[in-house]
């Protein structure tokens, strides 16, 4: 009696690998992404090795009050494992990330980190996106009209007026703002959102927090505008009078198709800077956000450190990490879009 030949069992490896031969961008983001788990578990160990070494820590300080029972700060010690060695601690947040999902407990605020950084970190992020907008609705415009279509009595005005604004100190324009904002009242002096922001419509918290962060945007971020004014000028200068320029004038084609191909190429260096960008999200609003009484990350973290306040630290300094990994992954996804000499393999 014949028997029917058993169909071989599909290989789920070797699927997966055609799969990725198929899309090699797919294998170049899992490559990355698996490429940031070691690092992450190594700096966070590095991390912890480095905080043992510091003198104290958050409640070494309670110490020094005759009206606290050192019996008391020494059960919250023992509560938060800071009475263990290093390594111990180290193990015991990994376990408690990697199974509950728990970032730990902030030592000055008692509450879930992950709770504190809830609202906090969609300001912070709505400040960049904000500044970043700017940058590209004032500046790139600007930049283009002066490359395209040079006008040397404008240019030179433009050229002194962002100079001044590019070595302008922060905190001094910082305090011109803030003038402007007490006397004309036009701006409020602090917060994210005003009082009955949960009463409003959709479309008058938007205009509510444009309204807080406008000031905030212009005065931290002039200086940063102001230098891609210049920095992109000078990349669009270089790029048309560049050969391939004059190639595609003798083809014929039209003003837009050459701002297209001078554009494309002179975003390649701001492509491949895009990972410090990222990186900068929470540190490069920190003094906006402690000047103008801003609720972001940032400021978070900044009175995190100074209390010693661990596990928030460690936060902050994982959403860094992360930040710039992703962001050489985004940048040279975006480098192989817009270069085709570039290709991810």
């Amino acid at each position: 009696m014949n028997q029917k030949a058993k169909k071989p069992r599909p290989n789920i490896f070797r699927t997966i690998r055609g799969y990725l031969n198929r899309y090699p961008l797919a294998a170049f983001i899992l490559r990355r992404v698996g490429s940031m788990i070691p690092v992450l578990f190594i700096t966070i160990f590095f991390f912890f090795f480095f905080m043992s070494l510091a003198p104290g820590d958050f409640f070494s300080a309670y110490y020094q009050n005759p009206e606290i029972d050192p019996e008391v700060i020494d059960y919250y010690r023992t509560e938060f494992g800071l009475d263990q060695p290093f390594y111990v601690q180290y193990v015991k947040w990994i376990k408690n990330v990697i199974v509950d999902g728990d970032l730990g407990m902030s030592f000055s605020y008692r509450q879930p980190i992950l709770q504190l950084l809830q609202t906090r970190l969609w300001n912070t992020v709505f400040l960049n996106l904000v500044s970043l907008f700017f940058s590209f609705v004032i500046a790139y415009p600007i930049a283009f009209y002066f490359a395209y279509k040079p006008n040397r009595v404008l240019e030179e005005g433009v050229n002194f007026f962002t100079l001044i604004l590019y070595s302008a100190p922060p905190f001094f324009l910082a305090l011109i703002g803030l003038m402007i904002a007490a006397s004309t009242g036009l701006f409020p002096l602090g917060g994210a959102t005003s009082e009955g922001f949960a009463d409003l419509s959709l479309w008058g918290r938007f205009l509510d927090r444009m309204h807080h962060v406008l000031l905030p945007v212009l005065v931290g971020f002039l200086g940063g505008i102001a230098g891609s004014i210049r920095t992109m000028k000078v990349l669009l200068q270089e790029e048309f009078h560049k050969p391939y320029i004059t190639a595609v004038k003798a083809k014929g084609a039209g003003k837009w198709r050459l701002i297209f191909h001078a554009f494309r190429n002179a975003l390649i260096p701001f492509i491949t800077g895009i990972s410090g960008i990222l990186a900068g999200l929470i540190g490069g609003s920190l003094f906006v956000e402690i000047i103008f009484a801003y609720p972001g990350v940032g400021r978070l973290m900044y009175e995190a450190t100074l209390r010693q306040d661990y596990y928030l630290v460690l936060t902050n300094m994982i959403i860094g990490d992360v930040l710039v990994l992703f962001g050489i992954m985004f940048s040279d996804i975006l480098l192989a879009i817009a270069d085709p000499r570039v290709r991810i393999k």
